[in-house]
């Protein structure tokens, strides 16, 4: 009994992905190059958020990153950035929660999630840039797209809601 042992593959630390949510906010903070008091609390707030996993800190971080984004200049890139930091730092907070730091987590068990991070990055880096262009393109008459986007999530949810029953 002692030698039994459950062969689970590669895996990796729950730590390790603690650590990575970290490294996630400080690159982050390092491409967006707000100003130095937003980098400083993105970083401490995502290594709170790592340390205590279940005080919420790692969502704080969630909040205090697009404002480090709003504190510059509108950029494509600054803005791709941001939103795959956001959803990487959601993704590696919900799965520190899940997966003590003790334990060893099979990456084909994270296989799942990486492809939907993947797939979610694709629709919305998509749908981004089309919203960074269109004003160019079309100029200041797409005021209707605000509702009509809210409308669509609001479905979106309801659909998804529903499904999940």
């Amino acid at each position: 009994m002692r030698r039994d042992q459950i062969v689970i593959g590669p895996a990796v630390s729950g730590v390790v992905l603690r650590a990575a949510a970290v490294a996630v906010a400080a690159g982050a903070a390092a491409a967006l190059q707000p100003a130095p008091f937003w980098q400083v609390t993105l970083v401490l707030v995502a290594v709170a958020g790592a340390v205590l996993p279940r005080s919420g800190m790692a969502w704080v971080a969630l909040l205090v990153l697009p404002v480090a984004l709003l504190a510059g200049e509108v950029s494509p890139w600054r803005t791709a950035v941001a939103i795959a930091a956001v959803h990487a730092l959601h993704v590696l907070a919900s799965l520190a929660l899940a997966i003590p730091a003790r334990s060893r987590v099979a990456l084909a068990a994270l296989r799942p999630t990486a492809a939907r991070w993947l797939g979610v990055q694709l629709v919305s880096q998509l749908v981004a840039a089309a919203v960074l262009v269109m004003p160019r393109a079309v100029g200041a008459g797409i005021a209707w797209a605000a509702p009509v986007g809210a409308l669509a999530v609001a479905l979106l949810a309801i659909i998804l809601l529903r499904r999940a029953r």
